[in-house]
């Protein structure tokens, strides 16, 4: 773009208009500039103003582009853009195109800022040593491996050296606000970069920090915010009084009303509202909504808290160095409390106040209660539960995320080898657990937890029939999908074997929301530590990598269970053998389906038509809750369920059908 300096008519309009400058030579312009629409404008030092032709909205008025009451210091203002009544001074900024500034008290930016590129967050465990350094390219997997694998210090340092050089790239002689940003009735805002399109308005005070923003998915921060040394991905939204410092807010995650943060990150579709949160570490879809909920020093995913949840240690001596694992899809009822230490497994449910360390990552889909003090623990009682269901579907459709590159690898699967392998390890647990015991002993003792023999003798078939589903359903996936391309019985069930070459493929890690061997989160280990991975695009590649290799690695795993399970190699298996395999699967999906539907259909017995037809008679009592919740025959998730309960025989006897038609 060409520039001019001013001539003296120019100068002598602009003056007339109220504006003034220290030096009216350092003060260019695009030719033709139409000059009237810069009003009461003073310049300071390098000011470069682009073409002000266009007009923006605000409030509801038309008014132009231009520059008006507005002192402004060292910065390049591009083309169709307003700035107007900035309080003190707009300093050290590049201005984009079609942006808007108006009625901002200051914006400033100062040389070699990193706009909160990497600051160091106490994540995990509020009395450190689980720091994470954000950066505006961070992920829920590369945070993890930055917070969770401090055992190895040469990893440890080498990526720290990465994020180094990835933060330095952050660094600049001035700050920026992009194409088509709006910045309306804000306090003062220092040292923050602001991406294209995002939309600030009412914000308080903002300092040291990044808004990344996208055409497609615009970020946006609302009334009252306060924020001080942060990070917002593309989509999110911050508004109504939230209280940030020292935070990361991931894509599409939302958070407001009154919420405060620090040393605290929230990745993909994160919602946090009313509550706090204080060395947070919460995964992708990880969900408070309450005004008196506090998550403290813990690692979640795909969690919901409970009003009232709360988890701490009021025993320790040496400061508050305690931490807890929620594995994902874990909920905490209202006012729930859990003493950390502690590890609850996947798709666990707590409910009560726990003053136990509570360690059971191998008995997921647990219901966890507290009774006469004691807590209480029924293995796999989730499994049967309608809410799991719905928790499965709800996810992937809501995944709000709309900018071109999805920053966090999310794997939704609640049956998967992460899972399936808790299972296997907690039904032979409980199982030696039982004959470990006295036969006339009720309750025994697991994990810091009581359980009764009935409870432990129903999770074990439940993980059983679990563990027996997934297997045969994988493994009839996985034949019909190879069928198609396979004429005769044995190349196909040659064509079976997996292709990945895992060691152990038993062992799996969820990595924040990306489940992956651990070999292979071993091996980026090494590589990373030997300086094979050389770039933190590097790092990103290789979780790519893993993340696009999922369905590989989990056939592996199926394949090799398969045979421990059944005693039956896959590239062995006979007709029979697999028709009877599909049977099992029937046997299984339908035994478990059956106590799903009927858990659901819970929802409208009598006891739920509590507070429904007030002083009414029983049968308008009944109309009127029909009326609100409908019946469990019209209800859409019942309707549901029971369509699939009479689509299990129709997918086995389909099944059936295709095996007999393939050639021996």
């Amino acid at each position: 773009m060409t520039y001019l300096q001013l001539n003296e008519k120019q100068i002598a309009q602009l003056t007339l208009q109220g504006c003034a400058a220290a030096d009216w030579r350092q003060v260019m312009i695009v030719p033709n500039l139409d000059l009237a629409r810069i009003q009461n404008a003073h310049f300071f030092g390098s000011v470069r103003i682009g073409d002000v032709s266009g007009s923006h909205t605000v409030d509801g008025v038309e008014l132009h582009s231009g520059v008006y009451g507005a002192s402004i210091a060292n910065c390049d203002i591009g083309d169709s853009v307003r700035v107007a009544n900035i309080g003190s001074v707009l300093s050290n900024y590049i201005i984009e195109k079609n942006v808007l500034i108006e009625d901002v008290a200051a914006l400033t930016a100062d040389s070699n800022a990193t706009f909160g590129n990497g600051v160091e967050l106490e994540t995990v465990n509020e009395g450190g040593g689980r720091g994470v350094r954000i950066i505006n390219d961070l992920t829920s997997q590369t945070a993890y491996v930055q917070a969770m694998l401090k055992h190895n210090a040469a990893f440890t340092k080498q990526v720290e050296r990465l994020i180094e050089v990835k933060a330095s790239e952050a660094k600049a002689e001035r700050g920026r606000v992009g194409d088509g940003a709006r910045l309306v009735h804000c306090g003062t805002i220092h040292n923050v970069a602001i991406g294209s399109h995002a939309f600030i308005h009412g914000a308080q005070f903002l300092q040291n920090g990044t808004v990344n923003s996208c055409i497609e998915h615009p970020t946006e921060i609302g009334e009252g915010v306060q924020a001080k040394s942060f990070i917002l991905a593309e989509g999110a939204r911050v508004e109504s009084g939230a209280i940030l410092d020292k935070v990361f807010v991931g894509q599409n995650a939302k958070m407001g009303k009154q919420y405060s943060a620090e040393n605290s990150l929230f990745f993909a579709n994160c919602e946090a509202f009313h509550g706090e949160a204080v060395s947070l570490f919460a995964g992708p879809y990880t969900v408070t909504h309450h005004k008196s909920t506090l998550l403290i020093a813990g690692l979640f995913s795909f969690y919901n808290a409970g009003s009232g949840s709360n988890q701490s240690n009021h025993m320790y001596k040496l400061g508050p160095v305690h931490q807890g694992v929620l594995e994902r899809g874990s909920k905490t009822g209202s006012f729930s409390y859990l003493l950390f230490e502690a590890h609850i497994g996947a798709f666990g449910v707590v409910i009560g106040k726990h003053y136990s360390n509570l360690d059971v990552p191998n008995l997921p889909f647990s219901y966890i209660f507290e009774e006469g003090g004691a807590s209480k623990i029924v293995p796999a009682m989730n499994l049967v539960s309608v809410g799991t269901v719905r928790d499965g579907e709800k996810w992937p459709k809501r995944d709000g995320r709309k900018a071109p590159k999805k920053r966090d690898l999310i794997v939704f699967d609640v049956f998967s080898p992460y899972t399936v392998e808790k299972m296997r390890c907690g039904r032979d647990e409980l199982l030696a657990l039982s004959a470990r015991e006295p036969k006339d002993k009720m309750t025994l003792s697991v994990g810091g937890a009581q359980v009764s023999r009935q409870s432990l003798e129903k999770g074990v078939k439940r993980y059983s029939l679990a563990v027996k589903r997934y297997l045969n359903q994988k493994v009839m996936e996985k034949v019909r999908d190879s069928a198609a391309q396979h004429s005769n019985w044995s190349s196909l069930i040659k064509s079976l074997k997996p292709e990945s070459t895992l060691q152990r493929s038993s062992e799996w890690s969820d990595v924040a929301g990306l489940l992956a061997p651990r070999e292979r989160l071993a091996d980026l280990e090494s590589r990373v530590t030997n300086g094979s991975v050389k770039s933190y695009d590097e790092l990103l590649a290789e979780f790519q990598k893993m993340f696009e290799g999922y369905r590989a690695f989990e056939w592996q795993y199926v394949f090799e269970t398969y045979q421990k399970e059944n005693g039956i190699q896959l590239t062995e298996i006979t007709k029979t053998q697999l028709l009877g395999a599909a049977d099992d699967w029937e046997g299984s999906a339908s035994s478990l389906h059956g106590m799903i539907l009927e858990d659901s259909k819970k929802e409208f017995g009598a006891f739920a038509r509590i507070g429904y037809g007030l002083d009414q008679t029983e049968e308008d009592q009944k109309k009127d809750f029909e009326a609100v919740r409908g019946t469990s025959d019209t209800n859409s998730v019942v309707q549901k369920l029971t369509v699939e309960a009479t689509a299990i025989k129709q997918t086995k006897d389909q099944f059936k059908a295709l095996i007999a038609s393939i050639s021996s």
